[in-house]
């Protein structure tokens, strides 16, 4: 994918700074939502370079260096912990900067979208649990198969500590989607 194929993700502030009279408010609002942009950006980049195996291309590529294959994984992962970080972020807004009433509606909606991620997430991260079938306090899994980073073409699974299989889709239309969300958010604040 080249670069210019990327712009459909763009996200923009419309304007310099936020406005308000409190402005220490304004400049970590501001810069939460810059946070927030950074991770899209790096989730829109890590989907750039991932390159799935797929029914097309399965012949092509089952011969592939182990190191090509991992850089998938790897781009996988820096997606999920891109879009859950945003959704710590939203937290953040709606817990601590007391933003527009309409945020707190945006945070819900973007969580009913990608709240799982933290399953996936915490899974990556935990996968010296997650692999020997238990969880952090050492408990066993509610399940007989465990799925550990594992593609279907472009869906990323790994088992939750719940037991349950959770997934996302690493393309365009989940980066869409994020983006409705948070051009959503950043529209919601007074710009300058």
């Amino acid at each position: 994918m080249n670069i210019d194929e990327l712009t459909q993700f763009n996200l923009s502030f419309p304007g310099h700074w936020i406005e308000g009279d409190d402005r220490n408010w304004a400049s970590e609002s501001y810069l939460t939502l810059s946070h927030i942009k950074g991770l899209y950006e790096e989730a829109v980049v890590a989907y750039s370079q991932f390159d799935p195996i797929t029914a097309e291309n399965y012949k092509d590529k089952i011969n592939e260096p182990i190191y090509s294959r991992c850089l998938n994984s790897i781009y996988a992962k820096a997606f999920v912990f891109a879009l859950d970080g945003i959704n710590k972020l939203l937290l953040k807004l709606c817990r601590h900067l007391h933003p527009p009433e309409q945020i707190k509606t945006l945070k819900t909606e973007y969580e009913n979208r990608f709240g799982h991620l933290k399953h996936i997430r915490d899974s990556a991260i935990h996968i010296e649990d997650r692999g020997r079938g238990k969880t952090r306090r050492e408990e066993q899994l509610n399940t007989n198969i465990i799925i550990l980073g594992s593609f279907i073409e472009i869906r990323f699974s790994f088992t939750g500590e719940d037991g349950r299989q959770y997934e996302i889709e690493i393309s365009d239309t989940t980066l869409l989607s994020a983006k409705q969300v948070i051009q959503k958010v950043i529209n919601s604040y007074t710009w300058s």
